[in-house]
């Protein structure tokens, strides 16, 4: 019998086979959050903090991020930081529409006056967290921000196609966009919950890396929007789910935590640090999917994590 929830994400995934329902939908999707100069200030220094902690130094840095969402703010946070280069891999062009010039000067602003990293009051659902929200003294701020930001200006203004300092590919759909061993840094924010082929993505970002090369990687495993218990994913049956996705670009795609850190270790990365949110609630696990009620009752309790990974130094 199908649960009552259900059946509206179930409506929805078959509306998305009505053309012009579609087009509709297309053209107003967003990824929320990354168009706010705020939350990307926030999120790019918050991965930033704690990758220090294992290591890594952004200065002169290669950046690559696996879906920037409505703009590629975060990736101008990280070189207002000091990186060199940054490349933003999306499926869907969201970023196309945001005001590039208007987000750098804001993000140059907030630099510049070392404004304090925005904590869980002002954006409760963000991770990582940090034991501290003061401006990391390892940043540039002052002058030094302003004349960073009057640098990557030109880029914003004449088209990032031209731009040595940033890139931006959406759809990217080759392995070859981002060259083997030239990127310091992976990272995503909410995002790697959205990848249909996981195993791919990892290999793909462990041969972009150079060796010693880092991932950061902020994750969501619950439900989102499709049901209203956050663990409500694993409850829809493999046809039931086929039909809440419909002709989506992409969906929640039900993997737990311990997939993530598998395919990372057959990636052939080290996992350095992993911060799992839990959660008691939900629904129980007698409620779900055959196919998930099986699942370590560790996994079957984490909504959310943070971990960063290392390609091994004497990897190639």
């Amino acid at each position: 019998m199908l649960e009552p929830w259900k059946m509206p994400q179930i409506v929805k995934g078959m509306l998305t086979y009505v053309p012009a329902l579609n087009a509709w939908r297309q053209h107003r999707a967003s990824t929320g959050g990354s168009s706010s100069p705020r939350y990307c200030y926030g999120v790019w220094l918050r991965h930033l903090v704690t990758l220090r902690r294992h290591g890594f130094d952004v200065r002169g840095a290669s950046i690559a991020e696996l879906g920037p969402g409505d703009s590629i703010g975060t990736g101008l946070a990280a070189l207002l930081s000091g990186a060199q280069r940054y490349v933003g891999l999306d499926i869907v062009p969201y970023s196309t529409k945001a005001d590039l010039r208007r987000m750098l000067t804001d993000l140059a602003e907030l630099y510049a006056a070392k404004a304090p990293i925005p904590d869980d009051r002002e954006f409760p659902a963000v991770r990582p967290t940090l034991t501290s929200y003061s401006f990391p003294e390892f940043v540039p701020g002052g002058a030094e921000a302003i004349s960073n930001a009057n640098r990557l200006m030109p880029a914003i203004e004449q088209g990032l196609s031209e731009s040595a300092e940033i890139g931006y590919h959406a759809p990217w759909d080759a392995a070859s966009i981002v060259s083997a061993g030239s990127i310091d840094l992976v990272f995503s924010q909410a995002v790697l919950q959205y990848v249909a082929d996981l195993e791919s993505v990892y290999r793909l970002m462990f041969r972009w890396l150079r060796p010693g090369g880092f991932c950061s990687h902020s994750t969501g495993l619950g439900a989102n929007n499709f049901s209203p218990f956050w663990n409500g994913h694993w409850a829809y049956t493999d046809r039931e789910w086929r039909l809440v996705r419909g002709r989506r670009e992409c969906i929640v795609n039900r993997e737990p935590l311990s997939a993530h850190l598998r395919l990372a270790e057959s990636a052939g990365f080290d996992i350095l640090h992993v911060d799992a949110q839990h959660d008691a609630g939900g629904l129980a696990s007698s409620d779900l999917a055959s196919a998930f009620r099986g699942l370590d009752p560790d996994d079957l309790s984490t909504r959310g994590a943070v971990f960063i990974l290392r390609k091994p130094e004497t990897a190639h």
